[in-house]
């Protein structure tokens, strides 16, 4: 029986989890359009870590008082809101005496400080963290593909419902504000999506590939100069391709299923890198 076969005959073992991988793909690649064009790549970054010190604060705590079983809902719930307050608090910020990377740049540095020094601290629980960083999509539970959805659809109805104000409030704030658009409110709406998106997607793929997501797949799109509003759905299918293709390669090669989505979401850069190259 071939690799292939084999990975057929398993249906029901990688159904969900591969789900949960196409959803997760699709959502990170749309929201990555405004990450890219705004140039908040390390605000991702940043609340990527702030999720993780989130669910390694709650492993700790859940040590200190001997719980020795899994919470997977409060770990959950932490990082979600250590996340949305990061958001919250990065992007809605525009400050005038700091550029914006210095904040978000000490955010993240301090946020993987707080990780490392919590790993440290860990004794029984640190193995939790390998598959959030690095991707462990191979057992993603029904429960977690229903948080991821519902997150998804969320999302996708806040974006589809104020799309405008969304863009106006992200590449022309000065115009926005002048016509009476709540700038900073928009700008928490965007960085509040996001700020859901990650940790939810980080539980089922881990960090890596959720940073790599955010990023890629919208790079891609853009370098293919669709246009503004395509870009969204160009960015969202190559985060699905991504997404499944790496899970399905990473089970028939037996390679990490994270690291296999990264890589195959990098390669969509070529198309986009060539026709700009060709372009002059």
């Amino acid at each position: 029986m071939s690799a292939f076969e084999t990975f057929l005959s398993a249906r029901e073992i990688w159904e969900v989890p591969l789900a949960a991988s196409i959803v997760a793909g699709a959502l990170l690649g749309a929201l990555g359009v405004y990450v890219v064009l705004r140039r908040t790549v390390f605000v991702s970054a940043a609340l990527t870590q702030v999720s993780t010190l989130g669910l390694v604060l709650t492993l700790l705590v859940e040590e200190q008082v001997h719980i020795e079983t899994e919470h997977a809902t409060e770990q959950l719930a932490v990082a979600i809101l250590f996340s949305v307050a990061g958001a919250l608090v990065l992007g809605a910020l525009r400050p005038r005496r700091l550029p914006a990377e210095a904040t978000v740049g000490a955010a993240w540095v301090t946020a993987s400080a707080l990780v490392v020094l919590g790993v440290s601290q860990l004794v029984h629980a640190a193995h939790d963290l390998g598959g959030m960083v690095f991707g462990n999509a191979v057992a993603v539970p029904a429960g977690d593909l229903a948080v991821i959805v519902l997150v998804a659809g969320a999302c996708t109805a806040v974006h589809l419902l104020f799309a405008k104000e969304l863009a106006f409030a992200s590449f022309d704030p000065e115009t926005a504000q002048a016509l009476g658009l709540k700038v900073k409110l928009w700008d928490a709406v965007l960085f509040l999506t996001i700020g859901l998106a990650i940790p939810v997607t980080a539980r089922a793929l881990g960090a890596l590939p959720v940073f790599a997501f955010l990023t890629l797949p919208a790079a891609a799109a853009l370098l293919l100069k669709v246009g503004f509003r395509p870009a969204f759905a160009v960015a969202a299918g190559l985060g699905i391709l991504a997404a499944g293709g790496g899970y399905v390669l990473s089970w028939i090669w037996e390679i990490p299923t994270g690291a296999t989505m990264v890589a195959l979401a990098a390669l969509f850069l070529v198309p986009g890198a060539l026709l700009r190259r060709g372009g002059g």
